[in-house]
């Protein structure tokens, strides 16, 4: 890849990525805390969350394909479900507790179901690749399901 296509991101250094990535959210698992005492901190929450998705997309030159970009999206779209869909709510405690898995244990549940959208896997869905993804133990940098066992 030339100079000029790499993206922001690609240019970022990988101590600063990690930094900014864990920064970010950090700062919206604190406001799904605050949500648990005020659900307008939900609504903070979507916003943050969709600037968050479009730093992102213009870190990534505004492509959607790559994978960080694709969980910020989902991640905005699911919060703002949970918080504007009254009976969804229950979204927003799974994602608490999903963001601090992600966080402070390097397990993300959300990262791991996108793994398994068509577009991001080169294998047939199966229990056996659902189960792969699931229950495999944390690991560093983008989540890749563990080959299958024969």
């Amino acid at each position: 890849m030339s100079t000029q296509e790499r993206t922001i991101w690609d240019r970022t250094p990988s101590r600063v990525r990690k930094l900014l990535i864990w920064g970010l959210w950090f700062i919206t698992w604190l406001g799904l805390v605050g949500g648990l005492f005020d659900r307008l901190y939900y609504e903070y929450v979507v916003i943050f969350s969709a600037l968050h998705a479009v730093l992102f997309l213009l870190m990534n030159g505004l492509k959607v394909k790559p994978f960080p970009v694709q969980v910020r999206i989902a991640y905005f779209i699911w919060v703002a479900v949970g918080t504007y869909v009254p009976q969804l709510t229950v979204l927003m405690y799974i994602t608490l507790v999903g963001l601090a898995t992600n966080l402070f244990l390097g397990y993300c549940p959300l990262a791991r179901m996108m793994t398994l959208m068509p577009w991001n896997r080169n294998e047939k869905f199966s229990l056996n690749l659902v189960g792969r993804v699931f229950l495999s133990p944390p690991m560093p940098g983008r989540f890749e399901p563990p080959a299958p066992s024969h």
